[in-house]
């Protein structure tokens, strides 16, 4: 399997585990914890940059820019399909605390909610994805010379 996919879907593994973890403790209406979503997708990136700057070739700059950003489609891809299946299948009241957090307004459809996630995700590991790169930038200046 790709290291990038297999490290997105490890990163969408733990997304979903801290999903059901405030499930399980009553917080998934408290949407400023959603901003540790963020971290974890700090921390699949990274992972999965550390791990391909550790091998030899080095991947170019631009390599690993994109690597982060497709792990990012796949982590965010994944867990939007488990969200969906979520309040598909086990927990239909969930969309109204979507709709309760005034963030995307009334009568949010799945589709909505998934796109307005997906649109989220993807931002956000355009800069994470970024700032990393700015990072390892240093490790192939220095291999480099």
């Amino acid at each position: 399997m790709n290291r990038t996919i297999k490290y997105g879907l490890l990163t969408s593994l733990f997304l979903i585990i801290y999903f059901i973890l405030m499930k399980l403790i009553g917080q998934e209406a408290n949407f400023s914890l959603r901003f540790l979503n963020f971290f974890i997708l700090i921390g699949g990136v990274y992972a999965l940059l550390a791990n391909s700057y550790a091998k030899s070739p080095m991947p170019s700059y631009f390599e690993g820019l994109i690597s982060g950003l497709l792990l990012t489609v796949t982590a965010v891809v994944a867990f939007v399909i488990f969200l969906a299946a979520y309040v598909s299948f086990i927990d239909p009241g969930f969309i109204e605390i979507l709709e309760n957090s005034r963030i995307w307004g009334n009568r949010l459809s799945i589709g909505e909610a998934a796109f307005a996630i997906f649109i989220e995700g993807i931002a956000s590991g355009v800069v994470i994805s970024f700032a990393w790169m700015q990072y390892f930038k240093s490790r192939l200046s220095a291999a480099k010379a």
